[in-house]
């Protein structure tokens, strides 16, 4: 009976001890599939700020690494829209009414994203890997319309921080474009 229990006690020791201890040969996919894109160390702070991406298996595949990727940019291109109607079309500063149609056109772009993004996700989801691409080429036409916009009236614009934000969300997408170009 006690060389049971020791045997029993010896393999939980060891179970403990390999959990704790990841394989040595294992590379992180999260930083491998980051390095392969354009703005690696963006791709690679946004899963650690991100609460989504904080629990992503370092193992993770680039398939689910796009995946979170869109919802960390879902929550973001959410962000710069309720920013752009907060702080700007609904803000204290008067705008001209140029300035003003350039912000709403602006904010519909980064909304029609966002519906893009979430067609993209679904393709994800389905492994329809051309209609991904096709919404996330969509995704990204729209927010470049919204940088175009803004870019029209940048001089006339109250507060550079949109226009900021909308060229984070803009780098964002080019990030899962080049995480979807390695998966298969």
């Amino acid at each position: 009976m006690n060389s049971v229990v020791n045997n029993v006690a010896l393999a939980l020791f060891f179970f403990v001890c390999i959990s704790f201890f990841p394989s040595l040969n294992a590379v992180p996919d999260i930083t491998k599939t980051c390095e392969q894109t354009k703005h690696k160390e963006l791709c690679i702070s946004s899963f650690k700020e991100s609460y989504i991406g904080r629990y992503l298996p370092d193992n993770a595949k680039p398939d689910l690494i796009a995946s979170i990727l869109v919802k960390i940019v879902v929550n973001n291109a959410s962000d710069v829209s309720r920013n752009l109607k907060t702080t700007v079309l609904e803000g204290p500063v008067p705008l001209t009414p140029d300035v003003k149609a350039k912000y709403g056109i602006c904010d519909h772009e980064v909304v029609l994203a966002m519906k893009e993004l979430d067609k993209a996700r679904t393709a994800m989801e389905s492994r329809n890997h051309k209609s991904e691409k096709y919404n996330m080429k969509a995704a990204v036409a729209n927010v470049e319309n919204c940088e175009k916009e803004l870019k029209l009236v940048e001089s006339q614009l109250p507060d550079k921080k949109q226009f900021d934000e909308v060229i984070m969300l803009k780098t964002m997408l080019e990030n899962i474009e080049d995480v979807l170009k390695t998966v298969k």
